[in-house]
């Protein structure tokens, strides 16, 4: 049975990973970040979002395992900056396959701290990579990468971006994540090690935090709910993304795990483009009630943005057969619909 190792777990993508992971059979150990509640992994702890310390388990002689109900899936707390545990870890369970998830993925807490933005992407990445080479596992590791490495280049407005246009982040977030690839090309021409990059646009769906889908839908179903009040603020409505939901981003990462070529990045995305204002709509068509909305809120913008971000996904259409099956309707609804049932049932 392949061994996975999932950093980032209890994140959105990760938490989605780790459940097709977990229901196809394979053993799964997914490494989360101390002191964080696990709303998307408590499924697995018997509901329970908080773990004292006095409930956790040994593992490697400290006192990071969180009981799992699942026979096959061990979760570990680790923060991936603390090079020493991360190490134990990584040589305990030799793992054939990482998917390395784990980051700090948002462009407004990068301007705030972007020292802590750079020591979480870039020197957490270093210490996933050192290990593998001292210990010389043989694993194939999938990086997490982002369409935010391309920054400036976003206004070429006249095709999709390909994965050889340059790299002009307009942000920490952007920049950390281009440090990352960069050093994945590195441990892959210097010491073999074997890694490939996915470059992921607008990921969205049930589960998801922090982006322009998630704020939306999440306010308006509380709006529905009779829990918040009719009124919601947005930030600038008239940049375009591209937008791919949770159920094809699980595909592109498996594809890449069997399927992917060393070395190389691929975008993943739609090849299509949505306005912010149009995902407005949608979200706002889904509620009886009449909601205020209050444009260009100043919580709500950021110091930069970029007009259109719109990718080009041919390669890993072409090399690995992947394919885009949600329209952003269908997206949008199945959001929605989580969220409704989760205040349901909170």
């Amino acid at each position: 049975m392949k061994k996975i190792l999932i950093t980032g777990a209890n994140g959105f993508l990760g938490s989605h990973l780790l459940d097709y992971c977990v229901n196809e059979g394979y053993d799964v150990v997914g490494i989360i970040n101390p002191g964080h509640p696990i709303y998307n992994l408590s499924q697995y702890t018997n509901g329970i979002r908080n773990i004292s310390p006095e409930e956790k388990e040994i593992f490697l002689n400290e006192s990071i395992r969180i009981p799992s109900n699942n026979e096959n899936l061990r979760i570990l707390e680790c923060n991936l900056k603390n090079a020493e545990l991360l190490e134990k870890i990584l040589h305990e369970v030799n793992p054939n396959l990482i998917f390395h998830l784990g980051a700090q993925s948002h462009v407004i807490p990068s301007w705030n701290n972007p020292v802590e933005t750079i020591r979480s992407n870039v020197i957490g990445t270093i210490n996933i990579f050192e290990p593998i080479k001292k210990y010389n596992i043989k694993t194939k590791i999938i990086m997490a990468c982002t369409s935010a490495e391309y920054g400036t280049t976003t206004d070429l407005v006249d095709r999709p971006l390909k994965e050889t246009d340059p790299l002009l982040a307009v942000h920490p977030y952007g920049i950390s994540k281009i440090a990352g690839e960069l050093l994945a090309r590195q441990y892959f021409l210097n010491f073999g090690i074997e890694i490939v990059n996915l470059r992921f646009f607008n990921q969205t769906g049930p589960r998801k935090y922090g982006d322009a889908c998630a704020d939306f839908i999440h306010k308006v179903a509380k709006i529905e709910l009779n829990k918040d009040e009719p009124v919601i603020e947005v930030g600038n409505l008239d940049p375009y993304r591209d937008i791919t939901g949770v159920k094809d981003s699980i595909q592109a990462m498996w594809l890449a795990a069997i399927k992917g070529r060393i070395g190389e990045t691929y975008n993943v995305c739609s090849n299509m483009k949505t306005q912010i204002r149009e995902i407005l709509d949608f979200a706002l068509s889904f509620s009886k009630k009449k909601i205020k909305v209050i444009e260009n809120a100043p919580n709500k913008l950021r110091k930069t943005d970029e007009d259109v971000i719109l990718g080009d996904n041919s390669k890993i259409k072409d090399e690995l057969g992947f394919t885009i099956t949600q329209s952003i309707e269908e997206i949008l609804n199945d959001m929605f619909d989580y969220w409704i049932d989760y205040y349901k049932k909170n």
